[in-house]
Order: C-alpha cells, then sequence, then structure tokens
C-alpha cells in the first residue's frame, strides 16, 4: 500500500468521524427524545391498561347477563351469535357485523391484489378494521362493539341493525349502498332519552384500522400512505407520513377524516360536523409486517337522545380516482363542499392546476382507446412538449447560439490570456 493510499484512507476516516461528530445530538435532543419516549410509553401503557379494564368489565357484565341477573339496560344485546351481512354492488363487497353493528371487511373489485390471484382488493376486514359508538348514559355506557345487532331489512344494497333494550327502546343503525362506492348510514336512539343527562347532545366515535400493505414495495406505498383530514370550511390535512403521532389533537372542526393509503382510500363524511379537539393517531409499522400503518381516529358528532333527528354519516370507500371521487362526491346528500378529491395527489400547486385540469382529461381519453400505460405516459409527455415549446423557444435558440459561438469564445478565453 504506497503513500497516497494510506493518506486518502485516513482522511476519508477523518472525514467520516468528523461527520458523525458534528451530526450526533445534543444534550437536549436527547433529553427531548428520551421524554418523548417516556410519553409514549406511559401512553402505549395506559392505553394497554385501559383496554384489559374495560375487556374485564365487558366480561363480567356478559357474564352477568348469562346468569340473568344483570342490571344493564342492554342486558339481553350482551350475548348472542355473530350473522354477517354482506351488501354488495358491482363496485364494492361490504360485510356488517351483527356483533358490534357495524362494518367488518370491504372489498373492492375490479382490482388486481398485490399476488394478482383475485381481481380485487380487501381494503380491511374484522381483524384490522374496527368502528365503534360510546354513548355516555346516566347509570351505564352504551358501547356498540359490546352488543349483538338482529339484522332486518336485508337487500344487497340495505340493511338495519337493533340492539333491543330492556326497557322496550332500542339502538339502531341503518345502511344503504349507492350504486358505486358511497355508503350513507345513521345511529338512532329509540325510547332511550330517559337514561342520557338532559344537556347530553354528543356521540364519542372510534374509528381504527392498521392499513394494509397492497403493493409490493412498501417504502413508496407507505410514503402516500396518511391519515388525512378536512377541517370545516378550510383545506386538508394529513399527519406526517413518516413519524409516529399519538392522540394528536385537532382543534378545529371536521367534515371528515380519511385512513388513505397509495391508492385506495376509506373517509368518514359526518353530516353535522366532527367536533373540535379531536384526537388522531398514525404509527409507522416496520417494513415485512405486511402493513403500513395504525391509524386511530377519535371523534365527537351531535346526538339526539330522542331519536327525533338520527346522527348521519355516509362513507367513501374506494380507489384514489380523482374524476371518480367528484362523481362519487356529487351523490352525498349532506350539501356539503366535501373536496374528497384531495385525497389524489396531483403534485405541487402549479403542477396540481395542470394535472386536474390537462393531464387528467388527457389521460382519461387516451385510456380509453386502448393504448398501453406506457404507450399512453410516452404521448403525454410528447404532447407537453408540443404544448410548451413555443413558451421555450427563445430559451432553446438562445442555448443553441451559445453551443455554436462556445468554441470562438474560448479560442478568444486562450489569447486573451496569453
Amino acid at each position: 500500500m504506497d503513500k497516497n493510499t494510506i493518506i486518502g484512507f485516513v482522511l476519508i476516516a477523518l472525514v467520516l468521524i468528523g461527520f458523525s461528530w458534528y451530526n450526533q445530538p445534543s444534550a437536549e435532543q436527547l433529553e427531548a427524545q428520551r421524554k418523548e419516549d417516556s410519553i409514549a410509553a406511559v401512553i402505549k401503557d395506559n392505553t394497554a391498561k385501559r383496554q384489559q379494564a374495560e375487556a374485564a368489565a365487558r366480561k363480567a357484565q356478559a357474564e352477568a347477563a348469562a346468569k340473568g341477573d344483570s342490571t344493564s339496560l342492554f342486558f339481553s344485546a350482551l350475548n348472542g351469535q355473530n350473522q354477517p351481512v354482506v351488501l354488495k354492488n358491482d363496485k364494492v363487497e361490504l360485510t356488517f357485523s351483527s356483533k358490534g353493528g357495524t362494518i367488518s371487511k370491504a372489498v373492492i373489485k375490479g382490482f388486481e391484489n398485490v399476488d394478482n390471484s383475485k381481481n380485487e382488493v380487501t381494503l380491511f376486514d374484522e381483524k384490522t378494521q374496527q368502528m365503534n359508538f360510546l354513548l355516555a348514559g346516566k347509570s351505564e355506557n352504551i358501547i356498540t362493539q359490546d352488543l349483538y345487532f338482529t339484522p332486518s331489512n336485508v337487500t344487497d344494497s340495505t340493511v338495519t341493525m337493533t340492539a333491543e333494550a330492556g326497557n322496550g327502546g332500542s339502538l339502531i343503525l341503518s345502511y344503504s349502498l349507492g350504486n358505486d362506492y358511497l355508503l350513507h348510514f345513521s345511529l338512532q336512539a329509540n325510547g332511550l332519552s330517559g337514561m342520557f343527562a338532559p344537556n347530553y347532545r354528543e356521540v364519542d366515535v372510534e374509528w381504527s384500522d392498521l392499513a394494509r400493505q397492497q403493493e409490493k414495495g412498501f417504502t413508496f406505498e407507505n410514503r402516500y400512505s396518511t391519515l388525512t383530514y378536512k377541517e370545516k370550511g378550510g383545506g386538508t390535512d394529513y399527519l406526517s407520513e413518516t413519524s409516529q403521532k399519538v392522540d394528536e389533537k385537532i382543534e378545529k372542526q371536521l367534515d371528515w377524516v380519511a385512513f388513505k393509503n397509495q391508492f385506495f382510500s376509506a373517509a368518514l363524511i359526518a353530516k353535522d360536523d366532527f367536533a373540535a379537539n379531536s384526537l388522531m393517531s398514525s404509527i409507522p409499522q416496520e417494513k415485512g409486517s405486511g402493513f403500513l400503518k395504525q391509524f386511530h381516529a377519535k371523534m365527537k358528532t351531535a346526538f339526539d337522545p330522542t331519536g327525533a333527528q338520527p346522527t348521519e354519516f355516509e362513507m367513501y370507500i374506494g380507489p384514489n380516482d380523482f374524476r371518480l371521487i367528484k362523481d362519487v362526491e356529487e351523490q352525498s346528500t349532506f350539501g356539503k363542499d366535501l373536496d374528497l378529491e384531495q385525497l389524489v395527489y396531483l403534485g405541487w400547486p402549479l403542477f396540481r392546476y395542470i394535472n386536474r385540469f390537462f393531464t387528467i382529461y388527457v389521460f382519461d381519453w387516451l385510456t380509453s382507446w386502448g393504448f398501453s400505460m406506457g404507450i399512453v405516459l410516452i404521448l403525454i409527455t410528447l404532447l407537453l412538449k408540443a404544448i410548451t415549446f413555443p413558451m421555450v423557444k427563445k430559451s432553446y435558440m438562445s442555448s443553441a447560439k451559445m453551443r455554436v459561438l462556445k468554441p470562438k469564445l474560448d479560442e478568444a478565453t486562450k489569447q486573451y490570456d496569453k
């Protein structure tokens, strides 16, 4: 090994050591990170303890109901048998569980899954997704995931889930599936007003999902998987795609909350808005786990304990297709400017307008002719080049003239240097 090689290795080692030293976190940063980790650990521990306590309480309540000595208003609904109900059309197939009365599985048709084995994609199922409604009564809380509902009015597009109360009242979840990707549903109390405080006007909504990896490339898909929400009367925002966020408080009222991955989204829309101070969580999952992120949303929305007005929701479950989402949004009965198309990333502001009002339409027109994706992209690129040529013509001409003049300038520079 010669002298220059040794000097080179020494310099490289010095650069690496210096770079590592320069980029090491300060004492303040280490302390902040330690506090953040401690807080996250405490939150995780408290959440686990709370879930264990709730599970134990529900088990005890169910056992008491089985023995017939429960004082719960919904003691008869604490035991039963799960009866799955399927609503379907040409675009989606949604499974509802009578245990909890909510959607448990969503299958989107017409798209290949990650292993190309079926022409459909399972967005979520009962193992990864859960939606729960919590009502705070004067003497007890009603938690829908603990109750067995009786399905009725069952067709391919409708189902009514009813949990009977001991006083003759009931809690009703009614679902209606449209012609494509929009689900309309409502929560309504019947004969239960006496069990709530006079000023009780809100229901808690908890929604969680362990987002599946739908593509083979984890990193790229994970980058476009986010918990996204729209502020009432404002724009959309989202939690960080890369860092962990636990119970992030959103101080403004919200029109909707969406669990989004690269190509598909599930968006929950509230007719009467989600109240301020909703709590949102997004926890990245490890590569190789088969999942991208753990999403969790804790929200409140209006509830009428008299049952005169149902609490209404809509849910979009489908692909991130800009024009399709615009069409589906027009089917909403809430009369809001939902702006759901913001779920589709179209680039920075300037490019977003170009893509929105030009590229998308040209893309749809070219694909309608049956061209392959590669040919479509080449044609769009050539078309954009042709359109922008008049604007960049002068720049091209100036560049060409400079290339012609450069040898002469170099020669003149040499003579000047002499």
